[in-house]
């Protein structure tokens, strides 16, 4: 029994060690997204597209092996929580990968010209707050943080969503003013929306991680 458990404790780390990889490749395309953004890059952007297929198919591979180590190893407890919650992550973290690439394609569809550097920059500025949750709550998830640890990760929420609320109103109101400006604040609010739903991904991700420590289920929103 003893040996039995071991490997499934190992396995569960291999899991977690895998969301982690997945988190990463995740966070280093928001974060592309970001440097795109402000330098209106558009091979970068470019790149951040293609390397979204690579963030998909880690998804699968992790869901494959969550099933079988439900399968082959048959965890209980707290193992079986945290096997669910690496497929529920699995998830998670690929739909955040396909934010970063929305932004992306956003920057393609625009061209050459550059968003306006003012409304850029305070979007850039809810991003970094967003990213540092997400990365903060994956930390706490890989080291099986407790309830205190997950809750301070995500803290931030609320100011990641009034930010987002002063900055559609500022965009409106220049719409309101300029209707020539109507499709690149458009444009400029799902840029934004987007980085909002990582801060909500984010709460998710710590929410399982409180799952997995303390078989709770919390709502962090």
């Amino acid at each position: 029994m003893t040996d039995s458990l071991t490997l499934v404790q190992k396995q569960r780390a291999h899991l977690q060690d895998a969301v982690d990889g997945l988190g990463r490749l995740a966070l280093t395309a928001l974060r592309h997204s970001v440097d795109c953004l402000e330098q209106h890059d558009l091979a970068l952007a470019a790149r951040i597209i293609a390397d979204d297929a690579e963030i998909n198919q880690q998804r699968r591979l992790l869901e494959q092996e969550c099933l079988v180590t439900l399968a082959a190893y048959k965890p209980a407890g707290v193992d079986l929580r945290a096997v669910g919650a690496c497929m529920e992550l699995a998830g998670e973290l690929e739909r955040i990968g396909d934010y970063a690439a929305d932004v992306a394609r956003l920057l393609v569809k625009r061209g050459a010209t550059p968003f306006p550097a003012e409304p850029v920059a305070a979007i850039c500025e809810l991003a970094g707050t967003a990213i540092a949750m997400l990365e903060a709550t994956l930390e706490v998830f890989a080291a099986n943080g407790d309830e205190a640890r997950a809750r301070a990760a995500v803290a931030a929420e609320d100011q990641v969503d009034r930010d987002e609320h002063a900055f559609i109103e500022q965009v409106l109101e220049r719409m309101r003013e300029d209707p020539e400006f109507a499709v690149t604040g458009t444009q400029l609010l799902w840029i934004a929306h987007n980085y909002e739903r990582v801060a909500d991904r984010a709460t998710n991700v710590a929410e399982r991680a409180i799952y997995v420590a303390s078989g709770k289920t919390p709502d962090l929103d």
